[in-house]
């Protein structure tokens, strides 16, 4: 991050103490002229003011050295009246400020300009050492609550037209891509230069390649009671579960060390979460709301700033094949186990949201594209909770500059990786898409 450095060579407070009385007139000096500590006065409105910290190094030649904040002080803050403070290894004669056309001796309460360059000179009090220091006042130049957008590319499958997935797993991102007739995937180390694409081996042609989900070391699927894996993303291997008294119907996510199905009874015709114990799937709850999302919902992991373990399900289609607009939020406790609670019941954010992406980064959640129950696009942009999924706000369009590489859409995935938000694919009412768009917000890298 591009830091603009203020440099300015100091001015220090100190005071020269004479004291004399009648008996004694030994006067003790010294040839230290060496700074050991340097800070600034704290303000209100400005706290880095008072909490930056200062490094003092002292350059191979004894005369001169360097006063400088590692980390920046917080964007915008202001540098034209502060007020510097200073220790010294013993008490010199004088410290001078050093401009081109004046000087000036410090008294240890002056308000000083650090926006233009300035020199301190310290004096020895035994007038032999003289030494000089530049200092350097680091702030932060970018807005930190500036998100900052690129295309990484236009698109993985040229022009092929397909429902994708992306996911990130090892060190390598996937996007499945499924065009009606054949499934493939593509891979790539950071989002911009891709592989032409891998055949897949053992996943039914009609896959809804959008279900697919990564835990537990290996890639997930399931569809009319088979469920598929996959160690690479390449070859799968099917486990025929037609046969049980739950029968597993979609994948829902992956939360807390296990994957989770949704299943439904043979007889009863109710539905059940699935998770596998010992290699055995095994329904774990009573019988899920009627209105449970079965597709084009978004479900996403996280841990909360208590380090409790959740989980958010948005969105998607019930088993009718009604769009939902619920909020599912799903918390695991030792000692309470799973709570499950839908947040839209007094907050509902729209009619439905189907097809839209979330993700969790920088301690807020962030949903992007998807569709309402009248086929209206949920945002033009993107929305953001700072309450873990409870309310939701459009994102600022003046710090978030998303549109000039983003079109409104659904069926995009989304993902976190090494700071960034990774937005893959989608579509709108004409366009189908498979491009990459990579952001940042500027604070997550200082």
């Amino acid at each position: 991050m591009k830091q603009k450095i203020l440099y300015i060579y100091c001015l220090l407070g100190l005071f020269l103490p004479s004291c004399k009385d009648k008996t004694d007139t030994t006067v003790t000096t010294s040839s230290e002229t060496e700074v050991t500590k340097f800070y600034f006065s704290s303000q209100d409105s400005f706290p880095s003011i008072g909490k930056a910290t200062f490094t003092i190094s002292h350059y191979s030649t004894s005369d001169t050295g360097l006063i400088t904040n590692p980390d920046s002080m917080t964007y915008l803050t202001p540098v034209d009246r502060l007020v510097p403070h200073l220790l010294f290894k013993a008490t010199p004669a004088s410290a001078v400020i050093v401009k081109p056309d004046t000087t000036f001796a410090l008294t240890g309460t002056d308000t000083l300009d650090f926006t233009n360059p300035v020199l301190l000179r310290v004096t020895s009090s035994d007038l032999t050492a003289i030494k000089y220091y530049r200092i350097v006042v680091n702030v932060h130049q970018v807005d930190p609550d500036l998100f900052l957008w690129t295309r990484l590319t236009a698109s993985v499958l040229g022009d092929g037209s397909a429902s994708t997935r992306a996911l990130r797993y090892g060190n390598t991102f996937y996007l499945f891509a499924n065009d009606g007739f054949k499934n493939t995937v593509y891979r790539s180390a950071d989002g911009k230069s891709w592989d032409s694409g891998t055949s897949l081996v053992g996943l039914p042609d009609n896959c809804h390649v959008r279900e697919i989900i990564a835990g537990n070391d290996a890639f997930y699927y399931c569809q009319q009671g088979e469920v598929y894996t996959s160690a690479d993303a390449l070859t799968w291997t099917s486990e025929d579960l037609s046969g049980q008294t739950v029968v597993p119907q979609v994948t829902l996510m992956h939360f807390n060390d296990s994957v989770w199905l949704v299943g439904k009874h043979s007889t009863a015709g109710t539905f059940h979460l699935l998770v596998k114990d010992n290699d055995t799937w095994r329904a774990f709850t009573d019988t899920l709301p009627h209105n449970w999302p079965m597709t084009d919902f978004a479900a996403i992991e996280f841990v909360t700033s208590s380090l409790r373990h959740r989980a958010m399900i948005v969105g998607g289609y019930d088993t009718q094949g009604n769009g939902l607009n619920s909020r599912w939020n799903i918390e695991y406790t030792p000692a309470n186990g799973y709570r499950f609670a839908n947040f839209a019941i007094e907050r509902p954010l729209c009619s439905a949201i189907l097809g839209a992406a979330v993700v969790h980064y920088g301690d807020m959640f962030y949903l992007f594209g998807g569709v309402d129950a009248e086929a209206q696009y949920v945002t033009q942009t993107a929305l953001y909770s700072v309450d873990e999924g409870l309310n939701w706000l459009p994102i600022d369009t003046a710090h978030n500059q998303l549109m000039h590489v983003y079109s409104a859409r659904t069926q995009t995935s989304a993902l976190t990786h090494d700071n960034c938000i990774y937005l893959f694919g989608g579509q709108t009412r004409t366009e189908i898409f498979s491009d990459v768009l990579q952001g940042q917000l500027t604070r997550i890298d200082w």
